[in-house]
């Protein structure tokens, strides 16, 4: 038996194995939903609780089935590069792959330095933005403005430049106010500040200091 040879009965093996398990998920009823699963005719009477369990048993067993299947594919399209004289190369680069890694992994497709290059690190995800962040600030204080512009101007600003041109909301809705006048004259709500010496000017101060 030549090299080739061994590499195929080591595929026809693992195939048989993955065949074989998703052979037994089927027979006991793996990754069914609902009432199948727990052979139930209801859930009426279940506790909350218990269908999340259950559901979350589910979502495990069709993740397992999956992983199978996938696995399964890896190993037919092994079998074809056989057939078709291309196993043992690495798909991106075109170089040999090591010999003891198709030993442990007969249906892989790439050789070790390829698939290290293909990995994501943990560092590298948490410095992947989406790119509307670009141009747009966190949630919390988020402005409609291109940053380069003035950072005076914020989303409440805009808010009551926009009010000023009507709302449906009434004084009786808007407690504190009196007429619609102080809709607009910041009375109430005194934006800018928060506490009230914050509205002293620095003009006041100067006014107060000796001649």
């Amino acid at each position: 038996m030549g090299e080739t040879g061994r590499y195929r009965v080591l595929l026809e093996k693992h195939k048989q194995e993955v065949e074989g398990t998703l052979n037994l998920m089927g027979i006991h009823g793996v990754s069914k939903q609902d009432m199948e699963s727990s052979g139930e005719l209801s859930s009426y009477d279940n506790h909350p609780a218990e269908l999340g369990t259950a559901l979350f048993q589910t979502e495990i067993n069709n993740a397992l089935k999956i992983h199978e299947e996938h696995l399964l594919k890896e190993i037919s399209d092994a079998l074809k590069r056989i057939e078709d004289g291309s196993y043992g190369k690495c798909e991106l680069c075109q170089k040999r792959i090591e010999k003891q890694r198709l030993l442990t992994l007969p249906y892989i497709r790439l050789c070790i330095n390829c698939e290290t290059a293909r990995e994501i690190k943990t560092e590298d995800l948490k410095r992947q933005r989406p790119v509307e962040e670009l141009v747009l600030d966190a949630p919390v204080g988020r402005k409609y403005l291109n940053e380069r512009e003035d950072d005076e101007y914020e989303g409440m600003d805009q808010f009551y430049d926009l009010v000023k041109y009507g709302s449906s909301d009434t004084p009786q809705d808007m407690g504190g106010y009196e007429d619609y006048k102080e809709y607009y004259t910041n009375k109430i709500d005194k934006q800018g500040m928060v506490e009230q010496v914050e509205n002293i000017s620095n003009e006041e101060y100067k006014r107060q200091l000796p001649d």
